[in-house]
């Protein structure tokens, strides 16, 4: 099917505005992957929302957050014979990943304004971008909130609130994503899927969502560095600690052996479940699209990234790809579930 943009209900600019806010937020969640996977995350010790922006310009400057930083537990703890030189390196990834962040505020913010006073934003359109805002709100304290986990006695960002706020972020994003294709594809309703069908679509996005938050509990406490085979891990199924009474139900969250078994057999389970249905759609002619070869090829290549990730034990090029391509494969059934229920 050739979609084409309905000029006479779609207003291109807004079009265009909202696109680029929504690879605005798949950038920043890949940067945020890369600022953890980097373990730069740390290295600014305080939150200034405007002054912020301006990184060190001097060496006296360089030295001064430097100093600060060697007040952290990270640096006493962890990195005590780091350099000036490698503290620069995880700090421009830190300082970008809030530059950038910003920068999304000021592209939202600015054009939202415009297109309010020039009577260009539907009442519709106004109450999503309000729930956006709100969010954005959110991820901006959430984030502060996440890297001031690390900075008292424990030298490592909360899992939890790591889990947060990428939670948060991923639900920026689907907004964004979502009220792309309803700007470029319009939402006229097809009648040609049943509810069981859409219940199904319902519950493989579910899983993709619940498999990426699983994911960020692998990155936060580095589940993934353990047990780098698969399918088993150290030759067994089920593997020795996987329940320790010390934890009690927290094991799903905080036993690094429950988090990385839970994420690989979650992940293998939503790649069955899903494909499953893919192509059951696709071989009873329910509903035959390109979208829905793209979800089989997206979701057999994450299969592939995070068994690579797994035995190469998590190095940055493969669990960035793989991170990155989580995204995708979120983004990838959204529009094929937007092809399937409109027109």
């Amino acid at each position: 099917m050739t979609a084409t943009l309905n000029k006479k209900t779609t207003d291109f600019s807004i079009l265009i505005w909202i696109c680029t806010l929504t690879i605005m937020v798949l950038l920043i969640i890949v940067i945020g992957g890369l600022t953890r996977l980097t373990d730069s995350g740390l290295s600014m010790v305080d939150w200034r929302p405007i002054l912020g922006i301006i990184p060190p310009l001097s060496e006296a400057s360089w030295q001064n957050v430097f100093e600060q930083y060697k007040l952290s537990p990270e640096y006493i703890i962890v990195n005590k014979n780091m350099t000036l030189e490698d503290f620069k390196f995880i700090f421009w990834w830190e300082w970008f990943h809030r530059f950038f962040a910003r920068l999304i505020g000021f592209v939202f913010i600015i054009p939202f304004f415009y297109f309010l006073f020039k009577k260009r934003l539907s009442v519709k359109l106004l109450m999503v971008l309000g729930i956006i805002f709100l969010f954005g709100c959110l991820q901006a304290y959430v984030g502060w909130w996440m890297v001031k986990s690390g900075l008292t006695e424990n030298p490592y960002v909360s899992a939890y609130r790591l889990a947060f706020h990428l939670t948060n972020a991923l639900i920026i994003y689907v907004l964004f994503f979502w009220l792309s294709l309803n700007l470029f594809f319009g939402r006229m309703q097809k009648n040609n899927i049943s509810k069981i069908n859409k219940h199904f679509f319902h519950f493989s996005l579910l899983l993709i969502f619940i498999t990426i938050v699983s994911g960020s509990f692998m990155a936060g406490t580095d589940s993934g560095k353990s047990f780098n085979t698969f399918p088993l891990m150290n030759g067994q199924i089920i593997p020795e600690g996987y329940f320790i009474d010390f934890f009690g139900w927290r094991n799903v969250f905080e036993n690094t052996i429950a988090i990385n078994f839970n994420h690989r057999w979650l992940a293998i389970f939503t790649f069955f479940f899903t494909s499953l249905h893919i192509i059951y759609l696709i071989n009873k002619k329910i509903y035959n699209n390109f979208s829905l070869y793209l979800v089989l090829f997206i979701l057999s290549l994450q299969i592939l990234l995070g068994v690579l990730t797994l035995i190469y034990i998590v190095p940055i090029s493969y669990a960035s790809m793989h991170q990155t391509n989580a995204i995708i494969l979120l983004s990838s059934m959204l529009y094929a579930y937007h092809r399937i229920i409109y027109k």
